[in-house]
Formats: structure tokens, C-alpha cells, sequence
């Protein structure tokens, strides 16, 4: 088999693997709001924030250090093995003396046992670390996506029937305790690396070199990632945060996945377009009203009627409260792409000093609308998410044009008429909805998702980019 041929194997193989996984997760989420309550996800929400930080620290940073690496000894797998091992027994250490801090900061007393069990997930995730990495450096994915699957899919169907018989959150603390058990064991059962008795301080001082920055942004980057449901789960109630976690989850499923797959397949194309004529002006048009048409379509099909989708896929009419907050984070999800695939116009431009400075004005914009729609209600404080994407919007398709003479006006007009179909497309929902809300919630839902595609193709059917989409598509089909 070519080079070509391989790495495309096994590009798929990982994007089988990351999106299955989601799926089967989302798919296990339906089924357990069945049997548990939306305060028992808020308090697992609460948990959360605090394990993202200490995975980060566990990992250091030193496993994107092994793949970048040419020559990996077996010193070097051994030593940061060790290495995030300790690090993960000192943290669940000090995570477990911290239970009472954290139970009393939330004011929520159960925390204080949940945490001390949630947090053992963290030295068992530490046990696997080096042996994904190497994986993922050997290109093998096929591998460790078939692990990743079986063990998500036992976990999933184990804290299903423990959802079932004890119908509470300590479902949920084992689900990833089993998750983290189950890929360590297939991990080092099928794996043909065995670490030898060697502790290298020079190794680590090697990769620490490149780890260290890795680390900061990582830390970073996880605060302001968890900065609302910190701000949640201290402000507001256990089921408010409940609500919004499934809410923004759902969200980041439809918008955040299918937007970042476009933006790994087409930063390559954007590079290469780059360096042939230096003109990805028309390209990254293309690409940019591509996605924000698909990913806004996903979107908006489900805002129009998302109260009745949650209340359908959940099981209960309280969800009915997460597709509220979904409704409100639409406009966040529906402008995503714009945020996030322009931003490859910088990169392959090479200019990350504006990389970081568009980084520096987003979080603060992010801290502003936090501080300031924390002093209102749960549905303006998400409400705010929006609106801090609209802000943004502004600075980022100022600073992402200019390289390629794209301005603020032009990329407005040519997105436009996308954000008015799609306007068009969720109030047709909104109006079939309320004219159908006698009916029963299966049909109801039905005929709205049928009258909010039948509107979308009447909309979209002209439209020079639905139809190099359709093109698209036929000739992926094809080949």
C-alpha cells in the first residue's frame, strides 16, 4: 500500500474513532435522562471542570512531544509513563483532600464523596497515556479505534444498568472510572510495548523543552473552555447546569464536529493554494459559505424545534428547559465556522502574532459578557454566549480578511443571504410547531423537520453553493 493510500486509511480510522465515540456517548446520554435527573448532570458537571485541568497537567503536553519526536527510545516511553503516573497519584491526593473545598465552594455536600471516586478515573487514565501516543505515532488507528469503541460502548451499557437499578449520579462517576479501566486494559493486553525499570531526568528535561509551552496553552485553554459551567454551577443550580451541559452538548455535536472536520481537511488545501499562486481568496469563500449553509442548516433545523427534540430523545418534558438553553446558544453554533475555519487564513499565512492577539481579544471579550450577564438570569447568562459571538465576529473577520483583501463588508454580504434563509427556515419551524401543538410529539416533530426541509430546499435550490455542495458530494460518491 502507497504512503498516500495509508495515512488516508488511517485518517479515516481516527475519524471513525473520535466521531463514534461521540455518537455512542450522545446515544448513552438519551437513554440515561431516562432514568436520572438533570440535577445529577449538573453535579457531574461540577466534577468535570476540575478533572479537564488535571488530564491536562497529567499529560503535560509530553504526548504531542513523543509524536513530534524523530528517534523515541524505550528510556523515553518509560520515563514519561512514570512520569504522568506520579503526577496522576499526586493529583487524585490532592483532589481528594480538596472534596470538602470543592462540595463547599458549589455548596453541594455530595461532591465530597462523589469527587473522591470520580477523581481515581485520573491515574487510570495516566496508566494509558504513553500507549495511545504510541500508537497515534505509529499511525496505527484501526487499533486504537476498535479499543476506543469497545470500551466506550461496555462502559456505556454497564452505567446503563446502573442508571437503571440505582437511578442517581454515582451512574455517571462510574461510567468514566469503567471507560478509563476497560481502554487501559486492552490497551497493554493487545499492545507490544512493556517499559523497562529506567527513569530518565535527561528525557524528561528533552521533551519538557517543547511540553512546557503546550502545557500553559492547554491550562488556558481549559479554563476558558469551562469558564461558564464553573460559572454555572456556582451561581445557579445543579439543574440549570444540567441542562445547559446536554444543551451545549448537543450543540458542540452538530456544530463544533462537522465544522472541525472541514477545517483539518482544508487547511492542507488552503496551504497548498498558498504556496502555488498565493491567491485563496476564492477558495476560502467557498469553503467558509460551505460550511456555515451545512453546519447553520443542522442548526436551525433543530432550533425550530428543539424543546419538543429534547423532550423526545430525553425521555421526560423537564428537558423541554435544555432545548430552551439550546435555542439560545444557536446563534453561537451557527456562527462557529466563521470563528473557527478563517482562522486557518492566519495560520497558513503564517502570521501567528495575530493568532494570539485575536486569542487575547476573545477571552476578553468572553470574561466582559460573563461579568456582566452573570447579574441576570440563567437565560441571559447563556444568552450571553451569543452575543459574545456576535461581538467577536467583528474583530475576526477583520483580522482574517486582511491578508487576502477579504473584508468585513464583503464577507457579510456574501453571508448574508445564508443567514436570512436560515431566519426564513426556523420561523416556518416555529409557526408549523405552534399550528401542530395539539398533536401528538412524534408526528409534531415530523412534520416540522419535514416543513423545515422542504423550506430549506426551496431556499437553498438556487444557490450557487447548495449546488457546488450537491457537486461535491456526487463526486466523493463517485470516487
Amino acid at each position: 500500500m502507497s504512503t498516500g493510500k495509508q495515512v488516508t486509511k488511517n485518517i479515516i480510522w481516527k475519524y471513525i474513532e473520535s466521531y463514534s465515540h461521540t455518537g455512542i456517548q450522545l446515544l448513552t446520554t438519551f437513554i440515561l435522562a431516562r432514568f436520572l435527573s438533570p440535577s445529577d448532570y449538573g453535579i457531574m458537571g461540577m466534577v468535570v471542570v476540575f478533572s479537564s485541568f488535571a488530564n491536562v497537567i497529567i499529560d503535560s503536553g509530553f504526548g504531542q512531544a513523543l509524536i513530534r519526536e524523530k528517534e523515541v527510545t524505550k528510556t523515553d516511553y518509560s520515563t514519561i509513563l512514570y512520569f504522568n503516573l506520579l503526577v496522576s497519584l499526586l493529583l487524585y491526593l490532592l483532589l481528594y483532600m480538596m472534596s470538602g473545598v470543592i462540595a463547599d465552594f458549589y455548596n453541594q455536600e455530595i461532591l465530597n464523596d462523589v469527587c473522591k471516586v470520580t477523581f481515581l478515573a485520573l491515574p487510570l487514565s495516566a496508566i494509558s497515556i504513553v500507549q495511545s501516543t504510541k500508537l497515534q505515532k505509529e499511525i496505527r488507528f484501526k487499533k486504537l479505534c476498535i479499543i476506543t469503541l469497545i470500551s466506550s460502548l461496555l462502559s456505556c451499557i454497564i452505567t446503563i444498568i446502573l442508571a437503571y437499578i440505582y437511578r442517581n449520579v454515582w451512574a455517571l462517576v462510574f461510567q468514566g472510572i469503567i471507560m478509563n479501566l476497560l481502554k487501559a486494559i486492552l490497551l497493554w493486553l493487545t499492545g507490544d510495548f512493556i517499559p523497562n525499570l529506567k527513569f530518565s531526568v535527561n528525557s524528561l528535561k528533552k521533551y519538557f523543552g517543547f511540553s512546557k509551552n503546550l502545557l500553559i496553552s492547554g491550562l488556558i485553554g481549559t479554563f476558558f473552555n469551562n469558564i461558564y459551567t464553573l460559572t454555572i454551577g456556582k451561581i445557579y443550580t445543579p439543574a440549570e447546569l444540567g441542562f445547559y451541559s446536554q444543551a451545549y452538548r448537543v450543540k458542540s455535536t452538530l456544530s463544533i464536529t462537522m465544522t472541525s472536520v472541514v477545517q483539518s481537511v482544508t487547511y492542507p488545501i488552503l496551504a497548498k493554494i498558498n504556496n502555488e499562486t498565493g491567491d485563496i481568496r476564492e477558495a476560502y469563500k467557498k469553503i467558509i459559505c460551505i460550511t456555515l449553509m451545512c453546519v447553520g442548516l443542522l442548526m436551525a433545523l433543530f432550533m425550530g424545534c428543539a424543546c419538543d427534540i429534547f423532550e423526545l430523545l430525553m425521555g421526560n418534558k423537564i428537558w423541554r428547559v435544555a432545548g430552551t438553553f439550546f435555542i439560545l446558544l444557536g446563534i453561537n453554533g451557527i456562527l462557529f465556522p466563521l470563528h473557527s475555519i478563517n482562522q486557518n487564513i492566519l495560520m497558513v499565512k503564517g502570521d501567528s502574532r495575530t493568532v494570539l492577539l485575536l486569542e487575547i481579544i476573545r477571552r476578553g471579550f468572553m470574561i466582559l459578557v460573563i461579568a456582566i450577564t452573570s447579574f441576570f438570569d440563567i437565560h441571559i447568562f447563556i444568552l450571553g454566549l451569543s452575543i459574545y459571538s456576535i461581538i467577536l465576529l467583528f474583530p475576526n473577520l477583520y483580522f482574517c480578511g486582511k491578508p487576502i483583501n477579504y473584508t468585513i463588508k464583503e464577507q457579510l454580504k456574501d453571508c448574508l443571504p445564508i443567514f436570512t434563509r436560515l431566519a426564513i427556515i426556523i420561523s416556518v419551524q416555529i409557526l408549523t410547531n405552534y399550528l401542530t401543538s395539539d398533536i401528538q410529539i412524534i408526528l409534531r416533530v415530523a412534520i416540522s423537520l419535514t416543513a423545515g426541509c422542504i423550506t430549506a430546499f426551496i431556499m437553498f435550490r438556487n444557490y450557487i453553493y447548495f449546488k457546488l455542495t450537491i457537486s461535491l458530494l456526487k463526486s466523493i460518491s463517485h470516487r
